[in-house]
């Protein structure tokens, strides 16, 4: 498959999670925000935001997984 063809299945992923793990997702991701800045946006706790990166990212993972878009990551082996 293509570059353009793994941008449009990572996007699909993306919009399969949940609107608050793409939030916290796009906070950190996009605005560069640290999970202490975003559990105070959102006010919650430190640790719940970490735990929902966590959650988020693996779902992410999976879901390109199953989707066989490559792993092109430079610093994770495939």
């Amino acid at each position: 498959m293509s570059v353009a063809g793994d941008r449009l299945r990572i996007v699909e992923a993306l919009a399969r999670l949940s609107a608050a793990d793409r939030d916290v997702l796009r906070r950190l991701c996009y605005e560069g925000r640290t999970t202490a800045q975003i559990a105070e946006d959102l006010h919650i706790a430190d640790d719940t935001v970490k735990s929902t990166l966590h959650h988020t990212v693996r779902a992410l993972q999976r879901t390109l997984q199953e989707m066989e878009v490559p792993n092109r990551s430079t610093n994770r082996p495939s």
